[in-house]
């Protein structure tokens, strides 16, 4: 067990590195810079219809949030974490449902800490409530994420968005390393299976083996960065700066959070392992190429190169496993 200083350094670490992911929109659009495509919005955009959003009519973002979250990096306390928190959960409300994937994630860990802080009186206290949540949260929200790459059309190279991810992400690096051209036809094809592989290690990691977990989270996040027209980079942002909670350094009762994963770990391993051999079979034994379909006079059903990238890899109306075979 923890002391209680242990538990609040814990939680002031998991508060700085949160403030960090806060201010990087504000500081893109202060220092104009191009930035990730996906960073929460701090502008008053609201697509729920003209004047429908609170922040239409007060801006949250610049003259609460961002105080809000220098305040807190240089001071982190239990009360300022709460209201930051707090107004951060309340904008994404406010801007739903036209927000990013990944701010869903971010509100469903928010809410917890709110909770937490709120029914605390202390960074310990809010710390031994909080912090094993979320680590629960994001092996729980990785997991999920990487569920619903089960499907067929993930593991078809002609619809798959990870065939298209992979292929912009290698005419990224075979300038900076020529030797991957001899590579790219194989990682074109191996992309669906190699990306779903990564996405269920990740929080299989995290629950076995923290460190491991933390290092292939932050190697499988930074690829996005190396992409040089999909950066959407606002997810990995996000979730690397909450990575810091799975290290024993910064994790509260480490000790016992590891004692947990060993506790769960057969069922951890059989669960991955069935996964693993589902998996197999669809691709190996219930996996068959598809067959280009005819043009059925729908715009998003005309097969269009990705970037002009010299692979020729092909976006149709199928992406990312989403089917939409009725499009037309």
């Amino acid at each position: 067990m923890q002391s209680d200083a242990q538990q609040h350094a814990a939680l002031a670490t998991y508060a700085r590195f949160w403030c960090l992911h806060q201010l990087a929109p504000f500081a893109d659009q202060a220092f104009a810079l191009a930035g990730a495509m996906d960073h929460r919005m701090i502008d008053e955009s609201c697509q729920t219809g003209p004047g429908a959003c609170l922040r239409a009519h007060f801006d949250y973002d610049w003259l609460v949030r961002l105080p809000l979250a220098l305040a807190c990096l240089l001071f982190p306390g239990r009360r300022l974490l709460l209201l930051a928190h707090l107004v951060n959960v309340v904008g994404w409300a406010d801007r739903m449902p036209a927000v990013w994937d990944y701010m869903c994630w971010c509100a469903l860990m928010e809410a917890p800490f709110v909770l937490a802080a709120a029914t605390s009186s202390s960074m310990a206290e809010t710390a031994r409530k909080f912090l094993p949540a979320m680590r629960a949260q994001l092996v729980v929200l990785y997991f999920s994420a990487a569920f619903w790459k089960l499907t067929s059309s993930w593991y078809d190279g002609h619809y798959s968005c990870s065939t298209v991810l992979m292929s912009e992400l290698l005419s990224g690096l075979e300038p900076l390393f020529p030797p991957l051209a001899t590579l790219s036809g194989l990682m074109l094809h191996a992309a669906p299976a190699l990306v779903a592989g990564i996405e269920f290690a990740v929080p299989a990691l995290l629950l076995l083996q923290p460190r491991h977990g933390v290092l292939l989270a932050l190697v499988f996040h930074q690829t996005i960065n190396l992409m040089p027209a999909t950066y959407a980079g606002g997810f990995s942002i996000a979730m690397c700066a909450r990575q810091i909670i799975f290290l024993p350094a910064a994790a509260a009762g480490a000790s016992a959070t590891l004692r947990r994963g060993v506790g769960f770990a057969p069922r951890a391993v059989g669960a991955t392992a069935l996964v693993a051999v589902t998996t197999g079979v669809r691709l190996f034994l219930g996996h068959t190429p598809a067959t280009p379909r005819p043009h059925s006079g729908h715009p998003s059903a005309t097969p269009r190169p990705h970037l002009g990238h010299p692979y020729g890899v092909w976006s149709t109306s199928r992406r990312c496993g989403r089917d939409v075979e009725n499009a037309g």
